[in-house]
């Protein structure tokens, strides 16, 4: 099986026929996919930086820290994080730069950002889900920096979860079996049995809490936040995870496993690059009749108002439990 540092980005430019008697190259088509998927991909890599980078600007500097912004300012550095890795790549791939060493931390640290994502994504889940369901617990007795602590202890948990990966799967030129195997088990049981179940269980909670509101008011703008961004790392970054993981695991040698790879790898770049434009959409929302600047957008966007639920448990938070 070929490492994974030539997996993610294997597009190398293809064997081309030379014409001896005119002297030309003549392009293949699937030299011109190549090259297509490159473009495209660095054009989505770059659109998704400039996206996630005004965001975590916005987000440092315009907005005070609330918890939900914690976590949206987090997962904005991870997706940057993996666009900024994946642009790398594929500079480093059509320009044939043969730095293996470059090339796998470039790697791993986008298997760093993706990973620190999915746990991210399951936090902010989790919390959003709490706070429909305990109002009275997350406005009065949630820890004041629950949020910084839960990212702390995930970025330290993507570190252990992609480090392992990286020694075991990524740097060795073979990877090392069984330890590879034992590592992606690992990280199958972290991924599909602890924070896809979480992500997907908090969500169906919150939808239907929202579903079910009796009260003629819109959902909160944070809960279809929520559950648009993780449907959406469902659809279009979670594919990559299950290919690695079932190839890995399966030690396969299907050269079409592969093949598939570097086109998976595009849809979790999208996934990255396609937060900034959620919020947005999300924050126009309704607001056909007045014009409001970006900014104007994102505060309403990131604003913590107890709209779920009853005006009755809202007037409970100022009294003792």
């Amino acid at each position: 099986m070929e490492p994974l540092t030539t997996t993610f980005c294997p597009l190398e430019p293809t064997q081309y026929t030379r014409n001896k008697s005119l002297n030309e190259t003549t392009w293949s088509s699937s030299q011109v996919a190549d090259y297509s998927y490159i473009c495209a991909s660095l054009v989505i890599c770059m659109l998704g930086l400039a996206g996630n980078g005004l965001l975590i600007w916005f987000l440092v500097f315009c907005v005070k820290r609330k918890p939900f912004t914690v976590y949206i300012l987090h997962l904005a550095i991870a997706d940057f994080l993996v666009l900024l890795c994946s642009s790398v790549t594929q500079v480093v791939n059509t320009f044939h730069i043969h730095d293996n060493i470059f090339l796998t931390y470039a790697v791993f640290l986008m298997l760093f950002g993706y990973n620190t994502g999915l746990h991210l994504l399951t936090a902010i889940s989790v919390e959003r889900c709490l706070s429909v369901l305990y109002p009275i617990w997350y406005q009065c007795r949630r820890p004041t920096h629950q949020s910084a602590v839960a990212c702390a202890l995930l970025w330290a948990l993507s570190v252990l979860v992609s480090g392992l990966e990286n020694f075991f799967c990524i740097a060795e030129v073979m990877p090392q079996f069984p330890e590879c195997r034992y590592v992606y088990i690992f990280s199958c049981v972290l991924t599909f049995l602890v924070f896809v179940p979480l992500m997907v269980f908090s969500n169906l909670i919150l939808f239907i809490q929202v579903c079910c509101n009796l009260k003629p008011r819109q959902p909160a703008k944070l809960y279809v936040i929520v559950m648009a961004t993780v449907i959406l790392f469902l659809v279009f970054a979670m594919p990559m995870k299950v290919l690695l993981i079932i190839a890995y695991y399966s030690n396969s040698m299907d050269a079409s496993v592969w093949e598939s790879l570097p086109y998976l790898n595009m849809l979790s770049t999208i996934n990255s690059s396609i937060n900034p434009i959620v919020y947005f959409v999300v924050g126009s929302l309704r607001r056909k009749k007045s014009r409001r600047s970006l900014k104007e957008v994102l505060l309403k966007v990131f604003e913590e108002k107890p709209e779920v639920g009853s005006r009755e448990n809202v007037a409970q938070f100022s009294l003792p439990s």
